[in-house]
């Protein structure tokens, strides 16, 4: 009786499993907006320069109106410092001092509110710009990822900072970087 309970409990995991396994390389889809062909977007896709300029290209043949942003500016600030490190110096510095673990952690609330406050407000600010600077519309973000993975999109509308259109894409074995981008493109304007 333990065996076959133990035997279902097995099995009912490895089932749960399998099931979120593949929820997450399933097709996802929506789009509250078309964003078609005419359109001022930005583009950023975090990889080589080379296959951004194919993206890019694959975005002005379809006469989408592309401005040229430099992603380097929306590191987020964990990618500059690590807040972790601060915990780090603000333990040492306190058992040095003999001080308590409270003030250690107090240390570290603080600056860790200090820099989820930073990231928001540069965040905000950078989308601003990006929308009164280069006079877009759009920011489309994506992921390329080889087959048997999931490539993934996001459109966030500038002028109201909704996010409008996202997909997940699982690449398949015949993908190229150019049929995936077509596949978004087509995904996107609603064709």
């Amino acid at each position: 009786m333990l065996k076959t309970k133990a035997l279902l409990f097995t099995t009912c995991a490895l089932a749960l499993a399998v099931s979120l396994a593949c929820a997450g390389k399933k097709a996802v889809r929506y789009g509250k907006q078309k964003i078609g062909p005419g359109s001022a977007v930005v583009v950023v896709v975090d990889c080589p320069t080379n296959i951004q300029n194919v993206v890019l290209a694959k975005f002005m043949e379809k006469d989408y109106r592309v401005k040229a942003f430099n992603a380097s500016d929306l590191y987020a600030m964990r990618d500059v410092y690590d807040i972790r490190d601060f915990k780090k110096i603000a333990q040492e510095s306190s058992l040095n001092d003999q001080g308590s673990p409270f003030n250690i952690q107090k240390a570290h609330d603080n600056l860790y509110k200090l820099t989820i406050y930073n990231y928001e407000m540069q965040k905000a600010e950078t989308l601003g710009e990006m929308k009164e600077r280069y006079n877009v519309r759009y920011l489309i973000l994506f992921e390329l990822n080889d087959w048997e993975r999931v490539s993934w999109g996001r459109a966030i509308d500038l002028a109201s900072y909704e996010l409008v259109w996202l997909e997940n894409y699982p690449t398949r074995y015949s993908d190229t970087i150019e049929s995936i981008i077509d596949h978004f493109i087509t995904s996107l304007s609603g064709m």
